[in-house]
């Protein structure tokens, strides 16, 4: 058994090499990685930098500390300079970009906001009265504003936007890459007769449809460790994400074998194929847009495996969510793979 299942995935493995698919995948993961690095920009944030420095060491300074590192929690461009020169010369580095110095006088604060002489004068007024109100909130819930930033956790480091495009690249790509490539690969060994062949000879259809599937894992972990590796280097989990690539690729494969067993050529089962990726890729908008995730999409597999993979890319020592997705995934891949084997076996007895 083994000896055959060697034999067609040796067989698979120079198919692969004959019609291009490792140098595509490589290729692909090397372009993505090349993009991300250096044509995606890191910050896609519209708002403007903000450069301070205070000055003021009356009864209020407090207040006013604890209302700027609130802001720095909130908005990742408010950076705390020496002067108020630094101010104006780091606002000539950067167009987009407010200045906020504060000083005294008759021992309240004054507080100067800076600006290029180009913004819309409604902007600024908006910012004045935003920091007059919570100032006079500062002062009218002063424990309560300091409880919540001493017990403020440590903060996580921010994902560059770039770089936080990458899980959707591996969910993607060598995740759920064997879903099309693996229908493409059956189509045209359907076309040659070679599945004919086999099933009249000694082997089992499992060792074929296995190998196959071990063929997409190849691909998959290839594409992960190019593009992962020129990403974010050294950083990631790469065991929790080998694993999760592979119980994803495992299940993908098999529901693309499953899809092909049905049909003769990938024309005829365009509509399906289309209709599983747009599917497949829903959770894609949850990732981007964290506040939409209703349950029609939470529901989907692909959910917990791409923030999974995130958390893998990304490690933040939430492992449950790895280790959960893993087993769910493993559960998911024997069942479709039980569902192809007994798919092929139909079909092959109803030709």
């Amino acid at each position: 058994m083994l000896n055959r299942y060697f034999a067609l995935l040796k067989k698979d493995i120079i198919t692969g090499v004959r019609n291009y698919y490792f140098v595509v995948v490589i290729a692909v993961a090397i372009i993505f990685a090349l993009i991300v690095n250096f044509l995606v920009p890191e910050d896609t944030s519209i708002k403007p930098a903000i450069f301070y420095h205070v000055e003021y060491q009356g009864d209020m300074r407090e207040n006013i500390d604890e209302i700027i590192m609130e802001s720095e929690r909130e908005h990742p461009n408010v950076n705390r300079v020496n002067s108020r020169e630094e101010i104006i010369e780091n606002m000539k580095k950067k167009d987009n970009s407010i200045g906020m110095f504060v000083t005294e006088s008759n021992g309240k604060p004054v507080i100067e906001f800076i600006t290029q002489g180009y913004e819309n004068k409604k902007v600024i007024n908006t910012l004045v009265l935003s920091m007059k109100n919570s100032i006079n909130e500062s002062l009218g819930r002063k424990i309560d504003v300091k409880t919540n930033i001493l017990n403020k956790d440590v903060e996580m480091e921010r994902i560059p936007f770039n770089k936080s495009i990458l899980p959707i690249f591996l969910l993607t790509e060598p995740t759920m890459l064997g879903f099309v490539l693996i229908l493409a690969l059956v189509f045209m060994e359907k076309d040659e007769g070679t599945i004919r062949a086999y099933m009249v000879s000694p082997g089992r259809i499992q060792e074929y449809l296995a190998s196959k599937i071990t063929l997409m894992i190849i691909l998959g972990l290839i594409s992960t460790i190019v593009c992962t590796g020129i990403v974010v280097g050294f950083n990631a989990n790469y065991l929790a994400l080998f694993g999760l690539v592979i119980v994803g690729s495992i299940f993908s494969s098999a529901l693309g074998l499953i899809i092909a067993s049905f049909f003769d050529n990938l024309s005829q089962s365009f509509i399906w194929v289309a209709a599983i990726n747009i599917l497949f890729a829903l959770p894609m908008v949850s990732y981007l847009l964290p506040s939409f995730a209703p349950t029609y999409i939470k529901i989907l597999p692909t959910y917990p495996l791409l923030f999974a993979i995130r958390e893998a890319v990304f490690p933040t020592g939430n492992v449950e969510i790895i280790y959960s997705t893993i087993l769910t995934f493993i559960v998911l891949s024997i069942m479709t793979f039980i569902v192809s084997v007994f798919s092929y076996k139909i079909t092959a007895a109803r030709d």
